[in-house]
């Protein structure tokens, strides 16, 4: 499939999620205060269906390098793993968490999330692509400093850097 195509398909499904997501907001917000709207909300969505169609670096793309050597300097940052279970069983980066796509919006997800919208996040998934949709969600949730790993686990094997297997 060729990129234009590819991203106009990312774009869709991230817009569908906006528009849905909007009209549960108030009912969402009276049951749990997390699930409140943004102030301004409607900037960051146009932020992420834009950084969706540009998908430049500064928009939260970092190589596997950049992560590595921000964790090797000490660089509090949490690590969320959004692969399936039987993934994450393969192997993780150290101090990584798990935490499924779909499960980020729901209230469990909301609660294993930093309180501190402001903390660096960096996700990732196998290849990219699961991180990167995950980027958008986390995005829309407020956490501005939260950064897509390239390439995802893959790269980060194929640089030959630490991996561990999970507690059970």
């Amino acid at each position: 499939m060729n990129t234009p195509i590819r991203l106009s398909i990312i774009a869709a499904i991230a817009a569908g999620a906006l528009i849905a997501g909007a009209g549960a907001d108030a009912a969402m917000a009276e049951e749990n205060p997390l699930f409140a709207p943004s102030p301004n909300y409607l900037e960051r969505a146009h932020t992420t269906l834009t950084g969706l169609r540009n998908m430049t670096p500064k928009w939260g793309i970092q190589p596997v390098e950049a992560f590595k050597t921000t964790m090797d300097a000490g660089v509090p940052i949490v690590m969320i793993d959004v692969r399936e279970p039987a993934e994450w069983a393969e192997g993780v980066i150290d101090g990584a968490m798990l935490l499924n796509l779909n499960e980020i919006p729901t209230e469990e997800g909301l609660a294993k999330l930093p309180a501190d919208r402001m903390t660096a996040i960096g996700v990732y998934c196998k290849s990219g692509h699961r991180s990167g949709l995950a980027l958008s969600v986390l995005h829309q949730l407020g956490y501005a400093n939260a950064i897509n790993m390239a390439g995802g686990f893959e790269a980060w094997k194929k640089a030959e850097y630490p991996t561990v297997k999970p507690a059970e």
